[in-house]
This record gives structure tokens, sequence and C-alpha cells, in this order.
């Protein structure tokens, strides 16, 4: 008996402890948002990433979660596909070594399939580039 209040305890106290941070989560955004700062802009659809942790692409920063947008002053403001340092928007989303990359991520979930691959990670004529 006492074994089994004290799981239930714990268990209450760690939802208790995470509440103010699933609290303070903003909603996403409803349909597709436009990400327009790079010449060839991405139409981004939250609802199609709904299967994906938020805390993938929206990372910590010193040590707090950040639901700002990527190009904010500060993140990921260095706009010119040349541009590689972290600041780098074009890495972000193309950099094949960055794990959580547009990417790399629609390269593991195409897979072998070349018509996935195609609609997925093509610069032309792709989900993202249409």
């Amino acid at each position: 008996m006492k074994k089994i209040l004290m799981v239930s305890l714990s268990v209450l106290v760690a939802v208790a402890l995470a509440m103010p941070a699933i609290a303070a989560r903003p909603a996403a955004p409803e349909g597709p948002i436009k990400m327009a700062l790079t010449a060839k802009p991405v139409t981004f659809n939250h609802n199609s990433h709904a299967s994906i942790d938020c805390g993938v692409c929206h990372h910590e920063v010193n040590g707090a979660e950040n639901y700002g947008k990527c190009g904010d002053a500060g993140c990921h403001d260095a706009l010119g596909a040349k541009e590689k340092g972290k600041n780098s928007y074009y890495r972000i989303a193309h950099d094949k070594k960055i794990e959580n990359s547009c990417i790399s991520c629609h390269t593991k979930a195409a897979g072998q399939d070349k018509d996935k691959k195609k609609t997925l990670t093509s610069c032309k004529g792709s989900a993202c580039h249409p």
C-alpha cells in the first residue's frame, strides 16, 4: 500500500512540475505560415508536422524553450545562402549534418522512396519550394 501511495505521489509531483512548461507553450498557428526571409520562400504547415515534438525545431536558447521565429534578431538571422555559421537561416533547413534540419528530417522520412525524396528534398518543385 505504501509503495502504491509513493508511486502515485511521485507521478502527481512530476505532472505538477511539468504543467508550467506545458502551459507556457504557445499554440501552433493554424494552417500554413510563410517563411519568406530567403530568395525561395517556404510555406510551412505546423499541422503536417504535429507528430514531431516542438522542441526539435524550437530548441532551447539560454536554457529556456524558444518559440520565436527562426529569423529573429540574434537567432538564425544570417540570411545568405553562403552563410554557414550557427546563425545561418539557410543552414537550419539545408544542412544534412544537422540532425534536426529540415533536409535531414525529410531525408529520413522519405527513406528509399524516390518520389517522396523528390517531394521532400528537391530544391525545385518540392513541397518546400513549390
